[in-house]
């Protein structure tokens, strides 16, 4: 019977405790991880179908939902009208699974929007446990198993850094908001690890933002510390950058020096360039998309990249990224899916802002909200089943972190 009470508890436990599982395998890149997400949006289906009065009372919730939603089935709608056998299916595979985690995270976001069940501490525990669980095993593969740059179970370390951070950034939230003792000290040693497993992975974008975005989420964080403990957290951060760089200064030279190299390469068109290529990738995806504002398949993508690289033999790097994606979210769009798909993606963003400072701010969303903006201006993380999958996960538990008014206790439906 549609109601607007409150659905049963059971519901939420079947729905969190899946995505808390899921949260804990997906980087290890068990695929049980994945599957586990989706069963929890199945549940969360049905317990919105049960209890649809329930769920649509809070309209701005509801619409920020519809968002998500909208910004998943464009992705499918995009792959139904362009998708085409040949060369290019990896990349329209690789779409259709993140449109699908989207959709999922949508039906369950709802959920999560609406919960009256006090699950907040348990929630804080369960990110510190994982947190600490990646970290860890991620130094294990640096120091122990020596590896060049770690890389968890998978091949692109890259993607890996992207999953340290989302992870890493919802791990130090919840030490700032769980109140134990000592947790500056607790928080400060987090710091260290997770920054020394993001040195690890060498990936330059990642060691130059996680520091900015633990400072930023520390400035937007209200009313959970001191503003005292604020000051020394901002203070403590250079400090604590210099000595975990000097512990692995071999690591920063050789990324530094790779760096130097490329910028030393520039008119090199032939050579490989991790930095340069991403400029030369981001002027094609402008100059292909400007011709099919509405967009168009990855296959008239390609010929038209070949045009305009034949124009400009600067930009020949280019190519050999034509079979993957052009290292800019919103150009990557713009390439693909047009002006309608860049609405719905920058949307996506903007829905999560919205829910960031919505009446009690919500740095943690925030903080996992900037990490997703910030690496999609020289990545594409919604081509990538994995590292989507992880920041939907933490956008999950960064909802549910957030403290219920206190009206707000476990309550349970007939």
């Amino acid at each position: 019977m549609l109601t607007k009470r409150s659905p049963h508890p059971v519901f939420s436990y079947l729905i969190y405790t899946c995505c808390a599982i899921a949260f804990a395998t997906v980087p290890f890149g068990l695929k049980f991880g994945k599957d586990l997400f989706y069963v929890a949006s199945y549940i969360s289906f049905i317990a919105i179908v049960l209890n649809i009065r329930y769920y649509t009372q809070d309209k701005l919730n509801f619409i920020v939902s519809l968002l998500f939603l909208a910004f998943g089935l464009g992705t499918i709608f995009w792959l139904v009208a362009f998708k085409q056998p040949g060369p290019y299916i990896d990349v329209y595979r690789s779409y259709m699974s993140t449109a699908r985690l989207v959709i999922a995270m949508s039906v369950i976001s709802l959920v999560a929007l609406n919960e009256r069940i006090a699950i907040q501490k348990i929630t804080l525990v369960v990110s510190i446990a994982v947190g600490l669980l990646v970290n860890a095993y991620a130094l294990y593969q640096g120091l122990w198993l020596l590896q060049a740059r770690i890389e968890l179970n998978f091949d692109r370390t890259t993607i890996v850094a992207y999953l340290l951070t989302a992870i890493s950034l919802v791990m130090m939230q919840s030490i700032m908001l769980l109140k134990v003792r000592y947790r500056l000290i607790f928080y400060i040693a987090a710091f260290i690890l997770s920054y020394s497993t993001i040195i690890l992975t060498g990936t330059r974008a990642a060691m130059i933002a996680y520091p900015a975005l633990i400072v930023l989420t520390v400035i937007v964080t209200k009313n959970i510390i001191p503003i005292r403990h604020k000051v020394a957290i901002i203070l403590l951060v250079p400090v604590l950058l210099a000595s975990t760089g000097l512990l692995f200064k071999d690591m920063i030279k050789s990324r530094i020096d790779d760096f130097e190299r490329n910028v030393a390469a520039i008119n090199d068109t032939r050579s490989e360039n991790s930095v340069f290529s991403r400029v030369w990738m981001q002027i094609v995806a402008i100059r292909t998309g400007n011709k099919a504002p509405l967009g168009q398949s990855v296959e008239q993508r390609a010929n038209e990249a070949m045009e305009v690289i034949k124009d400009d033999p600067q930009l020949y790097n280019a190519r050999r990224y034509l079979t993957v994606h052009m290292h800019n979210e919103v150009l990557e769009t713009w390439s693909l899916k047009g002006a309608w798909g860049v609405t719905l993606l920058l949307s996506f963003y903007g829905s999560l802002i919205l829910l960031s400072f919505r009446q009690s701010r919500n740095s943690m969303l925030f903080g996992v909200t900037s990490a997703l903006v910030i690496y999609g201006l020289s990545d594409v993380i919604f081509f990538s089943t994995e590292a989507t999958a992880v920041f939907l996960l933490a956008i999950i538990a960064s909802i549910l972190s957030a403290k219920k008014p206190h009206s707000a206790t476990e309550q349970s439906a007939c």
